[in-house]
């Protein structure tokens, strides 16, 4: 019976021994789930002119894209989505400072808004403060992959404005010679790492692959890491480059084709995601910084239901496709139309990333976490103040605003008709009865009236809030800060333009039709 006894008391001990080893077992794993819920990781996917109608996921009867249709499925689909800006340089400031950039002098050198040149003198000031900066202080690896266009002097680059890491095009696609666009009479098109141009021209035909390998390897690198990733995708920007792979495979054509070899780069990188264990840790967004380039006709998008495209005020110009993805933390297959904008990014995974918020300027941006993950998440913004460039002595730079779901027009155009048209009373419309801006309210009714009194009232008061600042864009362009692998590069190669090191690409191959 002693014995017995003994046994008894012995493999108690041992069930408490094991009892407790797995509770600290358990208790350790609830530590590292809670650390890493603290301490996310970002990857901000970013197109270049996508129309709001430019997806399969968003209606497009013809592109196919089903990673990025895996994007929403898996997360929430923001139906009113709206970028800073109708042109590019003005909405990538926006996205990284989360302000409007009125308020950094990056709307344009006239009211009619503007980009920074291949041989810009200014860029985004060194007093605005990206959200790169503030993470690579929180102990975040931070890189930028693909299109910049926010300056390309070396101090504006990506790496003195807080990213560890660039590799891409530091301007637009077409603003410089390559195979795909001979008639530029430019510098050749630079690709660069950090602050070094690795190649020029740069061949286009392989550039989405290595954007993706990029990306991919960082994310690799950084599986140990908290990380962010921006990747700021040339496509669907003109001209329409692709690979062997994706060349005349669309039924919509070569635009179709990059629309195809973007969303392939962004199955690509998810991929590295879930290989790396990072799948369920990493908060995904996915949007465009303006609307479709309607001008390029079928070389551009389309807006899908939504009016004109970009250079426009008009929703075409800058309501664009938003998802965002985070397993767990986000329900899958949700659409939300709530109000959020490209800038919202900027507080947001501020936030997620506890990080505080910068004091000492206007914060446009909005946490957009409460529509992210609550089936009843409402918009923090009240109102949107849609600008089309800098004000001056006889246009305004503000031509639209939108309040609730109401939105004002002042002046417009199209991009076929630059005359302003002036608006006295304004044009207003029910964004959600009318989201293609056709049928304009009544200003004799008691709702334009209502309206409008809120809308007045809210942009007096923006108005207000500015301040002034230099303009970025109207200090011009100067050839002598000209991105050149080789000033003297005609010794060598004097049949080819000043500035090429990689002789090659000028013959490298391109999709004919």
């Amino acid at each position: 019976v002693f014995q017995l006894y003994e046994g008894v008391i012995r493999l108690s001990r041992g069930l408490v021994y094991t009892m407790l080893l797995s509770l600290f077992f358990l208790s350790s794993l609830l530590f590292v789930s809670a650390f890493a819920a603290g301490d996310p990781n970002f990857v901000i996917l970013f197109a270049d002119d996508l129309g709001y109608g430019d997806l399969s996921v968003t209606g497009h009867p013809t592109i196919q894209t089903p990673n990025i249709d895996q994007l929403a499925a898996e997360g929430i689909l923001l139906t009113q989505c709206y970028s800073a800006f109708h042109v590019c340089s003005p909405s990538r400031a926006a996205m990284l400072t989360g302000r409007l950039p009125i308020r950094s002098g990056c709307t344009g050198s006239d009211p009619f808004g503007g980009v920074f040149q291949e041989t810009a003198v200014g860029g985004l000031p060194l007093n605005e403060t990206t959200f790169a900066e503030l993470l690579k202080k929180d102990g975040y690896a931070t890189a930028a992959v693909g299109k910049w266009h926010l300056g390309q002097r070396e101090q504006f680059l990506p790496t003195n404005r807080g990213f560890d890491e660039y590799f891409g095009i530091p301007y637009s696609d077409d603003m410089g010679a390559s195979a795909w666009t001979t008639m530029h009479k430019g510098v050749p098109l630079p690709l660069l790492h950090n602050t070094t141009v690795i190649e020029q021209p740069t061949n286009l035909g392989t550039l989405t692959q290595r954007y993706a390998d990029y990306s991919a390897d960082f994310i690799k690198r950084n599986k140990n890491n908290k990380f962010v990733l921006y990747m700021a995708f040339n496509h669907v920007h003109t001209p329409n480059f692709v690979s062997k792979k994706f060349c005349n495979t669309s039924a919509r054509g070569r635009f179709g084709d990059t629309d195809s070899e973007m969303d392939d780069a962004i199955g690509q990188i998810m991929a590295s995601l879930r290989e790396n264990g990072l799948d369920g840790n990493t908060l995904v967004f996915f949007t465009s910084d303006n609307g479709p380039w309607l001008i390029k006709k079928l070389q551009g998008g389309s807006a899908g239901p939504l009016f004109e495209g970009k250079t426009t005020t008009w929703e075409g110009g800058v309501r664009e496709p938003g998802l965002a993805r985070w397993p767990g933390r986000i329900d899958a297959g949700r659409i939300s139309p709530e109000v959020v904008t490209t800038y919202d990014i900027f507080p947001t995974i501020l936030k997620l990333a506890d990080v505080e918020l910068p004091t000492d300027r206007v914060i446009d941006g909005r946490d957009m976490s409460p529509v992210l993950f609550s089936v009843d998440g409402k918009s923090s913004h009240d109102c949107l103040y849609i600008y089309k460039g800098t004000p001056n002595a006889e246009l305004p730079g503000l031509w639209a605003v939108r309040c609730g779901t109401y939105k004002a027009h002042y002046y417009t155009n199209t991009h076929l008709n630059h005359t302003v048209v002036k608006h006295d009373p304004p044009l207003l419309f029910h964004l959600e009865r009318d989201p293609s801006e056709q049928y304009s309210l009544d200003p004799k009714s008691d709702e334009y009236t209502e309206a409008m009194m809120t809308i007045t009232a809210a942009k007096d008061k923006h108005e207000k809030s500015l301040s002034p600042v230099p303009n970025q864009m109207a200090m011009g362009a100067d050839d002598k800060y000209k991105l050149c692998c080789d000033p003297d590069s005609q010794k060598k190669y004097p049949q080819y333009p000043v500035c090429t090191c990689d002789p090659d690409n000028w013959h490298a191959w391109t999709c004919d039709a």
